[in-house]
């Protein structure tokens, strides 16, 4: 369990490292093409091409973090009523179900990056394959399953190790 901890958090940690790096370049991109319509008056026409593509990035790593610590909203309304004894068979069909939607989600994106790397698609204005762009959803769905996955173990283990401490 240990070892395992250990690699989800190196994931984590690449994760917000990505996360840093592309906030920080959406942020250069979008104040720099703004300075340049104001001041040179001309416009950045790539930055909406790649801002757009690195803010699916972002929210499929930020909600794969937030998956991490249980924090991705839901509707907790019947399970925050239920008995303790029956909160974990619900995270657990919660996690299944999780889990096999962002699988649909990993699926259709490897099937979108495969077709645009058998077409050879390009981006519009910085003519860049669109399968770079497209990669982001199955890289951010697989981080999600890990961590829907992550997140279950981490509170059966907790609540074992609560149980035992009351013994």
């Amino acid at each position: 369990m240990k070892i395992y901890k250990r690699v989800m958090d190196g994931v984590a940690a690449v994760e917000k490292l990505i996360l840093a790096a592309a906030f920080v370049l959406i942020l250069v991109l979008t104040v720099g093409n703004v300075f340049s319509r104001k001041v040179i008056h001309q416009s950045w026409s790539f930055t909406e091409e790649l801002v757009v593509a690195v803010f699916v990035l972002i929210t499929l790593m930020a909600a794969a973090l937030a998956c991490r610590k249980g924090e991705l909203v839901n509707l907790s309304l019947l399970t925050d009523r239920l008995p303790e004894k029956a909160k974990k068979p619900m995270l657990f069909l919660n996690t299944c179900l999780c889990v096999l939607f962002t699988g649909i989600l990993f699926v259709c994106g490897v099937d979108k990056v495969i077709t645009q790397l058998a077409n050879g698609k390009r981006t519009f204005v910085l003519n860049w394959p669109e399968w770079i762009f497209w990669s982001f959803v199955p890289i951010g769905a697989a981080c999600m399953i890990l961590h829907f996955i992550e997140y279950f173990i981490t509170y059966c283990a907790e609540e074992t190790k609560e149980g035992e401490d009351n013994d």
